[in-house]
């Protein structure tokens, strides 16, 4: 088992966002998380992370209860761009990466060049397009070399140069046994990465598996577009 969510119940300031939610993952794979804002997305990502505790249900990462050692060592978020500094340079948001989880400094730059991010990186993050603060933070998380991935929105406004290469990042990671857990609205981007979907709705989380010919939007829609 790789990840496990059973009978989850959270509440925020009186609102329920899960009630008694279950979701597993048994595979190394690319998994969409898909619903429309406010639904918690983002809270069960914080949730699976430790960000947030629910008041009720077990959390288990690689066949262990999610601990904040376990999530250090094995899980990667990637936030949105707020967490960056906007005073330092990306190369100083890796530099402290590499000290903190003592990594290969070449291994680093590897990873930097793959996503074309070294022109940049001696840049202050202020002056960062919303693109290259993309690149930056899927560096910071690929360089710590997870065994799970955690994206939310990684895909918003990016060009189409920094999708085809935050796509083609994803697409090898899947081939080292990586599980990646992608929020996203970007719904025909999700489709060139996995057919492989949970579904946040009711209050629960639903597992859904589309066809080569089924269509992500359109099942998006299904669930979630209002009844007139």
């Amino acid at each position: 088992m790789i990840l496990s969510v059973q009978d989850l119940t959270f509440k925020f300031r009186g609102k329920t966002i899960f009630s008694h939610a279950s979701m597993q993952i048994n595979q190394h794979a690319i998994y969409g998380l898909v619903a429309p804002n406010g639904y918690g997305k983002s809270t069960l990502l914080n949730l699976l992370t430790g960000l947030l505790h629910p008041q009720s249900g077990r959390i288990q990462l690689l066949d262990q209860s999610m601990n904040r050692q376990l999530v250090f060592e094995k899980v990667a978020y990637l936030q949105d761009n707020s967490v960056l500094y906007p005073y330092l340079t990306g190369q100083q948001h890796l530099d402290f990466l590499t000290a903190v989880h003592r990594l290969d400094r070449q291994a680093v730059a590897t990873i930097a060049g793959q996503l074309q991010a070294v022109d940049f990186l001696n840049q202050r993050v202020s002056k960062y397009s919303l693109g290259m603060k993309q690149r930056l933070l899927l560096v910071m998380a690929l360089v710590v070399k997870p065994t799970i991935l955690l994206l939310d929105e990684p895909l918003n406004g990016l060009d189409p140069t920094s999708l085809q290469l935050v796509r083609d990042a994803l697409l090898d990671l899947a081939q080292q046994d990586v599980t990646v857990l992608i929020s996203s609205h970007n719904l025909d981007e999700l489709m060139k990465v996995t057919q492989h979907y949970f579904f946040i709705t009711g209050h629960q989380i639903h597992e859904e598996v589309l066809g080569p010919h089924d269509s992500a939007e359109a099942r998006y829609n299904a669930l979630f577009a209002p009844t007139v």
